[in-house]
């Protein structure tokens, strides 16, 4: 690489908007690393959407506990793609995307059941039952 290409490089990487600025504004408790705040962020909004109940409870202790890992293996060198991978997967179990069909031309009562049934139960929520009565 000569100069000029590393000097331009430089300037991308300088006029390149911080994806990761809202990172910096998160506060760690005592002995958290970066990464257990991160998903311990994401946790809170996550519950906030729909709460942690049974065995959710469960998959969010994993998560914190992988970024645990993460957070361990980064500071060793260690590679930690497979505990990357884990905890994504965790996290979207947790909080799925809920794809949008609005496209498929259903009958509006027929659209409230599949909405009824793609959402994640919450205690007190909707059913499917309730959907049909609406």
């Amino acid at each position: 690489m000569t100069r000029k290409e590393k000097s331009e490089a430089r300037k991308m990487q300088t006029d390149a908007p911080d994806l990761l600025a809202g990172l910096d504004e998160i506060k760690l408790d005592y002995g958290e690393s970066h990464e257990e705040a991160a998903v311990r962020v994401a946790l809170i909004e996550i519950a906030e959407k729909n709460p942690l109940v049974g065995s959710r409870i469960a998959l969010a202790r994993m998560c914190l506990s992988l970024a645990q890992n993460v957070a361990a293996g980064n500071r060793k060198g260690r590679a930690v793609a497979n505990e990357v991978a884990t905890l994504a997967s965790l996290m979207e179990q947790l909080d799925p995307t809920v794809e949008d069909h609005d496209d498929l031309n259903l009958s509006p009562e027929l659209r409230r059941i599949i909405d009824a049934l793609a959402t994640p139960p919450t205690v007190g929520g909707t059913s499917a039952v309730d959907a049909t009565e609406s």
